[in-house]
């Protein structure tokens, strides 16, 4: 068996987190899907494959309270780019904040960890070496 492909999906209140991650990274939006259950929306890049779900009725938030290393799960989202400083500019002005750094963590690779406006974790990575 091979794995052609992973995708990530959230889930969010309205169509304002696909605005934001269009915006901040650049990411491309596919026609939406529409169901009873509600809106599916698929963005991408090079890369990138990404599903917003905005469900026809709004769910509750989820609980924030807790660093994003201090329980086990799907915690973080990690986007490599190329322009590290415009890329946090860009989360900030659409409403995400930085949590941690941003900092060089050697060989001249650049790392911040980020929120977007929903809470959820997104590191931002950038610079020469491996992307791993």
């Amino acid at each position: 068996m091979t794995v052609r492909q992973v995708e990530i999906g959230l889930v969010a209140a309205d169509e304002s987190l696909v605005d934001f991650y269009v915006y901040a990274f650049g990411l491309r939006r596919v026609p939406p899907s529409e169901s009873r259950s509600g809106t599916l929306h698929r963005l991408q890049s090079d890369g990138v494959s990404m599903k917003v779900m905005v469900p026809a009725r709004p769910p509750a938030a989820a609980d924030r309270t807790a660093a994003f290393m201090d329980v086990t799960g799907l915690r973080y989202l990690t986007f490599h780019v190329d322009d590290f400083d415009a890329t946090v500019e860009r989360v900030t002005e659409r409403g995400g904040a930085v949590l941690h750094g941003p900092l060089e963590i050697g060989g001249g690779r650049r790392v911040a960890v980020l929120c977007d406006p929903d809470g959820n974790t997104v590191e931002v990575t950038a610079g020469p070496g491996p992307v791993s």
